[in-house]
């Protein structure tokens, strides 16, 4: 049996490659759109540690903070100097001394965003008030609200939550510890 070859001119065979290399573009484009998004996502997060240092705007000192994934709202230690007579959900100002137990404190005036109710093994519930400030982790402000709490028996004095994680695009490494410069733009403080 004879195989005819006489189809198979240079002419075709670029027509052929042509059609072939056409018909794999769209493909090729969709995989390489799909890398640069993929890209894109993992430079928007930064990896941070479980403990870093951080400033609060307002404070001059750098403060050690924990960041914790297992708590919704960021809290800081705080002395409630004076606070509405009445618990109302947002309105009122509150007067608060913060402090991290080596020597930093500073005095805040803020207005109440909310009072957030937390479950407590000793009782049924706290409310705590709640405000915004700004934050600045891993080089970066962050404003959002924070809960004032005495965190006088714990380590930390700042804990930052999940809201300032998701909002800073934090991701948090649970084996490492001072990872990131706390070293924050100073003008963003002040806005």
């Amino acid at each position: 049996m004879r195989i005819r070859f006489d189809w198979f001119t240079p002419n075709t065979v670029k027509k052929f490659l042509l059609v072939i290399s056409i018909s794999l573009l769209p493909g090729a484009g969709c995989s390489l759109q799909e890398t640069k998004a993929t890209d894109s996502a993992q430079q928007q997060n930064q990896t941070v540690g479980w403990i870093e240092k951080g400033k609060i705007a307002g404070v001059e000192k750098e403060v050690k903070v924990k960041l914790d994934t297992g708590a919704t709202t960021t809290s800081i230690n705080a002395d409630i100097l004076e606070q509405p007579g009445k618990e109302t959900e947002s309105g009122g100002m509150i007067k608060f001394r913060f402090s991290d137990g080596d020597g930093v404190k500073q005095t805040f005036e803020l207005p109440i965003v909310r009072w957030v109710r937390i479950e407590s093994r000793q009782s049924d519930y706290i409310r705590r008030p709640v405000v915004r400030m700004k934050l600045c982790v891993a080089g970066q402000w962050i404003e959002e609200e924070v809960n004032l709490a005495d965190r006088d028996d714990f380590n930390y004095p700042v804990l930052i939550g999940r809201n300032m994680l998701e909002k800073g695009k934090l991701v948090v490494d649970s084996s490492q510890t001072f990872t990131k410069d706390p070293s924050c733009p100073a003008q963003e403080a002040q806005q």
